[in-house]
């Protein structure tokens, strides 16, 4: 009976609650400062370690050796052991005693930017086996941001777990860096064991804790008054007040936002048509008017712009209304197993004859028996073609563009690389806002593109990003698989 009444005292109980929760929150606070303070220390002496070993072999390696033994073998495996080359086991076997002589867990390696600029290439691995010239697609950003000068990549995740890193670079006789040097040390182990610690800990201090409540529990027993009825009606009517609040915030929130869409909708439509709409009217209106002062080659190349200008203006328009209708929540979609190589590849090959006209260099790496993806086809062949669209568009003459497909776990990426003008890292996260313009003499499209794209990944629960580095901008986007 008195342990029925501590609970319906509202005034005991939180003095109850009040104890047992500030023990535990005293408790967990000192456990978070612990494991950062420790996980922190560790983490700097470590790559301290780390660099101090990336450096001191940096310095050891001839740049000029390196940099002859990439200029000899160009391709994927062309060294598959370590005494193939003289050159090569040097190297390996600086980077093996060092490796064993510091008792590392993970082979130290060199990592070369290609030729393009686009990507990494392993290089000489103190393990046995070579990975030389494998492409080095994981790589974290610091790596492209202090390449040429060395530094320290902090805790980060990838699919082998979590890793310690820091890089040194090697330079030839010239002073220019032609590789760097990676040593690594995994986290995992580490964060595991001080983990464990810590649980051990923290159950221990459950148990007491426990006993703390259970003794102030006996004694707030013996001072207990059963609660009135009318406070549990009072607060049963409280909650029932704030329920229907909530309910009407919430309809409040619905009707404002659709008022706010209706505004937007109409005054943007009505900006996106006049441009359009003045060209015609300007030039049917020269027609008419200036007629008998107008050549027939004037009055044919004036019909010819209205006439173009009238197709944008319907691609515009259907733009519009599709965009509209998938922000609206108008569109199903219908999900069914399809060949995701397949369709990229049927698209990459409507746009060959376009793409050799503006002579851009494509490039694509696609692999076949990837599997199904599971999605509506007609709505990831429009994501596909818009990306792609946009890549041909903003591509300068003689540029390139490279296309991927990855396996990415439960999930196909795919991804869409052009050369030309450097997005801005500011604009990355509008840039699929339905009005962010970017000025361009291309007035074949209706500028909706990537805003659609957007709008039809969200509806497939898909993701989809823009990116851009010093030398291209790539925009990816994911499609689920079948399960």
């Amino acid at each position: 009976m008195e342990a029925t009444n501590i609970w319906k005292n509202r005034r005991l109980r939180q003095i109850l609650m009040l104890v047992v929760g500030s023990i535990i929150a005293l408790w967990g606070i000192f456990v978070v400062l612990f494991y950062n303070f420790t996980v922190s220390q560790y983490e700097q002496s470590t790559l301290m370690r780390l660099a101090g070993i990336a450096n001191s072999l940096a310095l050891q390696i001839d740049g000029d050796q390196h940099e002859r033994l990439f200029k000899t073998y160009k391709s994927k495996d062309d060294i598959l052991s370590k005494v193939q080359d003289s050159q090569y086991f040097i190297i390996h076997k600086l980077l093996k005693s060092n490796y064993e002589a510091n008792m590392l867990k993970s082979p130290i390696y060199t990592i070369s930017m290609s030729e393009s600029g686009m990507f990494y290439e392993f290089g000489i691995t103190s393990d046995d086996k070579p990975y030389f010239r494998h492409p080095y697609n994981t790589y974290h950003n610091t790596l492209n941001e202090h390449y040429a000068n060395g530094g320290m990549i902090t805790a980060y995740q990838d699919e082998f777990g979590m890793w310690l890193s820091a890089f040194a670079p090697i330079k030839n006789a010239n002073g220019n860096t032609v590789a760097v040097v990676m040593v690594d040390e995994k986290l995992d182990l580490f964060i595991s064991t001080v983990r464990m610690e810590l649980l051990k800990t923290f159950l221990i201090s459950i148990l007491i804790i426990i006993m703390i409540a259970l003794l102030l529990f006996w004694q707030l027993g013996k001072i207990l008054k059963r609660e009135q009825k009318d406070k549990t009606m009072i607060e049963n009517a409280n909650m029932e007040i704030q329920r229907i609040n909530h309910e009407l915030s919430i309809a409040n929130e619905k009707l404002s936002s659709l008022d706010l869409f209706r505004k937007e909708m109409i005054s943007n439509i009505s900006h996106d048509l006049r441009t359009p709409l003045s060209s015609i009217i300007g030039f049917l209106d020269i027609i008419k008017t200036s007629s008998n002062q107008l050549s027939l080659d004037e009055r044919n190349k004036y019909l010819d712009i209205a006439f173009a200008e009238s197709k944008r203006l319907n691609l515009l328009v259907s733009d519009l209304f599709e965009l509209t209708k998938l922000e609206s929540g108008q569109i199903k979609i219908h999900k069914e197993p399809f060949n995701i190589y397949e369709l990229v590849s049927d698209i990459i090959q409507k746009y060959e004859l376009k793409i050799k006209t503006k002579h851009i260099d494509l490039n694509f790496e696609i692999q076949e028996n990837l599997g199904f993806a599971y999605g509506d086809i007609k709505y990831i062949d429009r994501v596909f073609q818009n990306l792609l669209d946009n890549a041909v568009r903003y591509v300068d003459e003689g540029g390139y563009i490279k296309i991927w497909m990855l396996d990415a776990g439960e999930k196909f990426k795919i991804k869409v690389c052009n050369s030309g003008e450097i997005i801005p890292q500011e604009d990355l996260d509008n840039i699929f806002d339905r009005y962010y313009t970017k000025e361009k003499n291309d007035q074949a499209r209706s500028g909706l593109g990537l805003a659609i794209a957007k709008s039809i990944c969200t509806l497939h629960d898909c993701t989809i990003r823009a990116e851009s580095n010093e030398y291209v901008n790539s925009f990816w986007f994911t499609v689920p698989k079948t399960q």
